[in-house]
């Protein structure tokens, strides 16, 4: 083994140490805990080659309807199965991709799934790759990017053939989701209509085109950032890129125990919120920074998330200190209370911290660790989502 894989392979085994077999109080109240995962280790991991064939056992495409609201698991090697399965081809197609430590029926990213249900009028399908993405292996997430995103190709390939229109088809996904989408659009034979990537994963995503999102990735690239510079990535990878509340940390998250984590789930609540209310961007500087500059560009603000337009083109920012989507502060009927999460901060901000835990794998992207460095910080890897 060579020096720099040793030192690599060293790095993340003191990551691993001193956190991942303690609970997390914040990691609960913002309700991604799941019991499924609490006993796995990196030997569990689970990592598949580039050229494995497809479709994949651990991979799953589930649809949603507004006529028929339950899962359903789409049939590929049946040709007459989406015209069979309440798919309606007038209205506009979803595909939901959920980040680490994700899942089919797993939050955040169900808040999504059942807003556009809620709201009708969309097909919802979701992709549910939670076997190669659960914690503690978000190296091997990252690995899986790739080899996912092909068999996901060819499933919208077939259905294509089935009848699915590529006009009428935007990739949703959150934190590694996001990436996800702009990866399969490069497997794909034809153009995504749009790609919103709700704030795309920072930690080990390398800078090529071909392995994260990027504006060449569908007609429309739609990016929304809430924690920039931290699990989300700070630099602008879409047409157009909206900034909230600067874009690094959302000020409702302020006093919790993970801020980097609570604003990264954030972009779940205003992608959903949007699908009901819309929220004004209006166009600012080039990228999100900590506070929102004012807008001094010609162009018109926009609205933010699915409601934005098509030719929505540079940066916008919304500077607003209401938590989205929620019921009691929004002051949406159709809010989701899931979104409403003051109550288990409180809680969690009563809990006692583990006294040792490990820096975010982020820092091993400058490859400059200053020694005693891999201890003492609040966040871990295992917190990303």
């Amino acid at each position: 083994m060579g020096a720099r894989a040793l030192a690599a392979a060293v790095a993340i085994a003191l990551l691993a140490q001193g956190g991942f077999t303690q609970r997390h109080p914040i990691k609960e109240a913002l309700l991604l805990h799941n019991d499924n995962f609490s006993n796995a280790t990196f030997e569990d991991c689970v990592w598949r080659r580039d050229r494995e064939p497809c479709p994949d056992p651990d991979v799953f495409l589930h649809l949603y309807t507004e006529s028929e609201p339950i899962k359903k698991v789409v049939d590929l090697f049946s040709e007459d199965w989406l015209r069979q399965s309440g798919w309606e081809p007038s209205h506009e197609t979803i595909l939901l991709i959920h980040g680490y430590a994700g899942g089919d029926d797993t939050l955040p990213i169900t808040v999504l799934r059942d807003a556009y249900l809620r709201r009708g009028g969309y097909n919802v399908f979701m992709l549910d790759w939670g076997a190669l993405c659960q914690p503690p292996c978000y190296v091997a997430a990252v690995h899986n990017l790739r080899p996912v995103a092909r068999c996901a190709a060819e499933a919208l390939g077939s259905l294509r053939r089935a009848g699915l229109r590529p006009d009428r088809l935007t990739c949703v996904g959150h934190s590694l989701g996001a990436h996800m989408c702009g990866i399969i659009a490069n497997y794909l034979t034809f153009r995504l209509n749009r790609i919103i990537g709700l704030d795309p994963a920072r930690p080990l995503i390398r800078s090529a085109p071909a392995l994260r999102l990027d504006p060449g990735d569908a007609r429309a690239v739609h990016v929304l950032h809430t924690n920039a510079g931290r699990y989300g990535e700070a630099a602008r990878l879409g047409h157009a890129d909206f900034c909230l509340n600067g874009g690094r940390s959302q000020p409702y998250c302020e006093d919790t125990p993970n801020e980097a984590l609570c604003s990264h789930i954030w972009s779940i609540c205003y992608q959903a919120e949007s699908l009901f209310r819309a929220r004004a961007a209006a166009p600012c500087g080039r990228r999100c920074s900590v506070r929102v500059p004012p807008a001094r560009a010609s162009a018109l603000p926009v609205p933010l998330g699915q409601p934005a337009p098509m030719t929505a083109s540079g940066a916008y920012c919304i500077e607003d200190f209401s938590t989205p989507f929620c019921p009691s502060t929004s002051g949406l009927a159709d809010g989701d209370p899931r979104c409403c999460l003051d109550d288990q901060y409180a809680a969690a901000a009563t809990a006692e911290p583990p006294s040792k835990r490990p820096r975010p794998l982020v820092r091993l992207r400058s490859r400059r660790v200053r020694p005693g460095s891999l201890s003492g910080d609040e966040n871990s890897v295992e917190d990303l989502a």
